[in-house]
């Protein structure tokens, strides 16, 4: 039998969030998956205090490659004092490559492509700590025989999403790939994104291989990166026929992305949206969504779903 494990980096801030992420993992997953959060190291008593038997509580340092140092209480500062400049927003030095400081976006990053290969499961599912699963999530909804499923939306990325395009940019320079300059490229940012680990593995070699560098090190220097678009990105130029058999253009995941707060007819234009199919639902943290609404929005979707 196949098995998952559920990826989470999180924060403090995110806490409230997190263990509602939580307790609907115990709700609609097998009780052999284990939910494995990884935190900052100030942040590791306020998640110890959860004590769920299934969440696995890690710190950042566990997963940072030896020459990164975290700096959580400078990013922590940086949080508090908005008036200081973007170019103290430092979670982690590199000691290899001070400059430019590890950003704490770039962080989380690169712990989720460090511990995908260290949690001893077939795949490794990413949910951010703003989903909610609504759904049954068995393990075999990732997996077709020994493949992985990945989920890439063809021709999603166009001139329009100049962030999405920056970061397929990205990707191909650290793969070696030459820049055609295509009207299009697949999507692969979701809120519920599954990874092979053999398949994390071999993407790391290849960006040691081209960037002559750890692939840490060459992740960190990068101003614009996606780790979800390198992942398929890679698989979409270098895997093997048996790697792509496996692919949806579903993300599984009602999400709701803009930074403005979700309220009033916005609101129910996303319940109207809401694909049954999906097996959860995704209000960005940052969006300043009030949390009456998203839970709303949830009673609603399991309203519907019990009827």
């Amino acid at each position: 039998m196949k098995s998952i494990a559920i990826l989470t980096p999180s924060y403090l801030p995110d806490l409230q969030s997190f263990v509602r992420l939580h307790e609907s993992v115990l709700r609609c997953t097998e009780v052999e998956t284990r939910h494995h959060v990884i935190v900052p190291r100030r942040d590791l008593k306020a998640f110890r205090e959860i004590r769920s038997p299934r969440l696995q509580v890690w710190a950042e340092s566990d997963f940072l490659p030896a020459s990164f140092r975290p700096t959580d209480r400078l990013a922590a500062l940086r949080r508090r004092l908005p008036i200081l400049p973007s170019t103290i927003n430092c979670s982690a030095i590199n000691l290899h490559r001070p400059w430019p400081p590890v950003r704490g976006w770039i962080l989380q990053q690169i712990l989720k492509l460090s511990a995908a290969t260290e949690l001893q499961s077939d795949a490794v599912v990413i949910i951010d700590s703003d989903v909610i699963l609504l759904r049954p999530m068995p393990a075999a909804t990732y997996f077709q025989d020994d493949t992985v499923r990945l989920y890439e939306k063809p021709g999603a990325v166009t001139s329009d999403l100049e962030r999405h395009t920056r970061w397929t940019r990205t990707a191909y320079d650290l793969l070696g790939i030459p820049w055609q300059g295509e009207s299009s490229f697949p999507d692969y940012v979701g809120g519920i994104v599954s990874w092979d680990p053999n398949v994390v593995r071999a993407c790391r070699q290849r960006i040691e291989f081209v960037t002559e560098s750890d692939w840490a090190t060459a992740v960190a220097g990068c101003l614009h990166f996606s780790e979800f678009i390198l992942y398929g990105t890679y698989l979409r130029h270098f895997g093997t026929e048996g790697q792509l058999s496996f692919r949806g253009s579903s993300t599984l995941c009602h999400s709701y992305w803009s930074p403005s707060p979700l309220v009033g007819r916005g609101a129910d234009s996303f319940l109207s949206a809401y694909d049954p199919r999906d097996l959860a639902v995704h209000v960005q943290s940052n969006s300043g969504t009030p949390q009456d609404v998203i839970d709303r929005i949830v009673a609603e979707l399991v309203s519907r779903r019990a009827s």
